[in-house]
């Protein structure tokens, strides 16, 4: 038997659960998901692929929608009826949940995506083969309770389209917006609990990063006429002695060794070819096979984390450019910078206005919806408010009435009926 109602819980299950090359699409349900895209396309595509959205707002339901309490209690997660209840109320601590409904076409391929995850696409003209396969009842009755929540929706949207928006401005939840906050604002609510580059840094560091950023801004970059293996290695302890990377160990280690302990180790024979030589280096630096390498991930990390000094050819000669913005490791970032102006070699630093606004507390930090990974959300924010670090709401429950207040919060997108729906 289908079911007729779907909760927060059960439509999280799906998501999770779903894959769009795997979910079974009887013939039922893909005249449902044609009537869905039909009944959606009221509302006003973008310009690429004929994209639409809006928002559902989903009862959390009852206590049973969350789980099987003998279930839990047989897997040792609860031990009573008042814990079953008390974790299904961490998980759902709002009486509803909101979901982003999104649907797209592309090619002839209609696609349905929920909370940014796709979980199902169809061909536009192309009905399932088969008519007879044994439906899957539970997905078959999400769908049917889609299309009915879709059209539920859309009718309010063409009655009274500032009345639907409204209710969304005002109800939407915080974790499902963008937004940005001042990091001091931020550092002041999380109390001893911040990262305070700052504090770390101090003054006098502070100072030396502001006067060499300055320094960049007024002169041109000055290139070195030759590079080689050695002096690459030379530079790269330079950076790893300002953070004191090998301070108490008992060994004495070469530039080159040092880089071996701290780079990404994929460097693509850098280390073989011959230290002194300015041709070899060239050689190696176009001829070299460096697909998938990371020679200048000079101290390893994940994607956003890591910290590279690039070399780069410039009309024969060759520019140092240092990167690592990360809040994890913007500290170590800048002593490096410091500690090359004071041995006075030339290299850019990226990023560098927004790394002075980061560790003096004067930079915005981004705030996405919890579907979306803060990492790389540069596009998703104003050019001109500079953001480079960004976060979700995140799970402190305690602090998240104050960050809301705190917050600046980005006017979200209209949802505009199309014309003559």
């Amino acid at each position: 038997m289908k079911k007729t109602e779907f909760y927060a819980p059960q439509i999280d299950a799906i998501i999770e659960g779903s894959s769009p090359g795997n979910n079974h699409i009887s013939h039922g349900t893909y005249l449902k998901l044609k009537d869905i895209y039909k009944a959606f396309s009221c509302i006003k595509a973008g310009v690429d692929d004929e994209i639409r959205h809006t928002w559902l707002e989903v009862d959390r339901g009852p206590v049973e929608a969350f789980g099987d309490y003998e279930e839990f209690r047989e897997s040792g997660e609860v031990s009573s009826r008042k814990e079953f209840e008390q974790l299904w109320k961490d998980y759902y601590p709002d009486k509803t949940k909101w979901y982003g409904f999104q649907t797209a076409k592309y090619e002839g391929t209609l696609y349905f995506y929920i909370n940014g995850k796709l979980l199902f696409s169809i061909k536009d003209d192309e009905t399932p083969v088969d008519k007879n396969n044994d439906p899957d009842e539970f997905f078959d009755g999400f769908v049917e309770w889609l299309e009915k929540r879709v059209l539920s929706e859309m009718s309010k949207l063409r009655q009274e389209s500032h009345t639907y928006n409204s209710y969304i401005q005002q109800n939407l939840s915080w974790s499902k917006r963008y937004g940005r906050i001042k990091r001091k604002d931020y550092w002041e609510i999380l109390g001893d609990n911040a990262i305070r580059p700052d504090k770390k840094l101090g003054e006098k560091i502070i100072s030396k990063l502001e006067v060499l950023v300055s320094d960049m801004k007024n002169k041109d970059m000055k290139l070195l006429p030759e590079m080689t293996t050695n002096k690459f290695f030379r530079i790269c302890e330079i950076c790893y002695d300002a953070n004191d990377y090998f301070k108490n160990s008992k060994e004495t280690f070469t530039p080159q060794q040092k880089y071996l302990k701290m780079a990404d180790g994929r460097d693509a024979g850098l280390r073989n070819i011959e230290g002194e030589s300015p041709q070899a280096f060239k050689e190696w630096y176009h001829n070299g096979e460096r697909m998938g390498a990371h020679p200048w991930e000079i101290c390893r990390g994940g994607n956003s984390t890591h910290i590279s000094l690039f070399v780069s050819e410039v009309d024969n000669e060759w520019g140092i450019w240092l990167a690592g913005s990360s809040i994890a490791r913007v500290e170590e970032t800048v002593k490096m910078a410091v500690a090359l102006h004071e041995h006075n070699i030339s290299f850019k630093l990226s990023d560098a206005d927004e790394i002075v606004r980061m560790v003096t507390g004067n930079d915005f930090i981004g705030i996405v919806p919890d579907t979306v990974f803060p990492r790389y959300c540069h596009s998703l924010f104003p050019k001109e408010d500079n953001i480079i670090d960004f976060m979700n709401l995140g799970p402190d429950i305690d602090i998240i009435p104050e960050l809301i207040q705190k917050i600046y919060w980005y006017p979200l997108e209209e949802i505009i009926p199309e014309k003559g729906n």
